[in-house]
């Protein structure tokens, strides 16, 4: 059975998301420089939303310089001193990545993040038991079992 290409592009976002993630929280690749990490993860971030603004024809040339772009920018985003803004969006966005590798080694797979209260709050909830994971800038607060019911 051969997968359509909406199927395959939903598959691949959500790997590279995942290795974002992966990338950002660093238990599985310490051995690069936390910097580094950063701007990888960014860099992935950046090519998934901006190839998903192009349109079906862009031709393959354009693609990969959308990709060197988004690498680009990432360096010069971590080469800019960061405000309070950028900071506390950086450390929400760092606690909802870990949040997600938890949950997803926990068998949890965590719906959208939907904003809380306050500035840069977030909570996602599993869209199979509906536990819920809620993070800001300084705290997490993981409501999900150890394993999800439906495993």
């Amino acid at each position: 059975m051969e997968k359509t290409a909406d199927i395959e592009l939903k598959q691949l976002k959500t790997a590279m998301a995942y290795l974002a993630g992966l990338l950002e929280e660093g238990s599985l690749v310490a051995q690069c420089a936390q910097r580094d990490r950063i701007i990888l993860a960014q860099t992935l971030d950046q090519m998934l939303e901006k190839v998903a603004g192009l349109p079906a024809e862009t031709p393959d040339h354009l693609v990969r310089a959308v990709a060197l772009r988004a690498l680009i920018s990432a360096q010069e985003q971590a080469a800019q001193p960061a405000t309070n803004t950028d900071l506390g969006q950086r450390q929400s966005q760092s606690r909802m990545r870990e949040a997600e590798v938890t949950a997803t080694l926990q068998g949890h797979q965590l719906g959208s993040w939907e904003t809380a209260e306050g500035d840069f709050e977030f909570a996602a909830k599993c869209i199979f038991c509906e536990g819920f994971v809620y993070v800001s800038p300084d705290t997490t607060y993981n409501l999900l079992s150890e394993t999800c019911s439906r495993l």
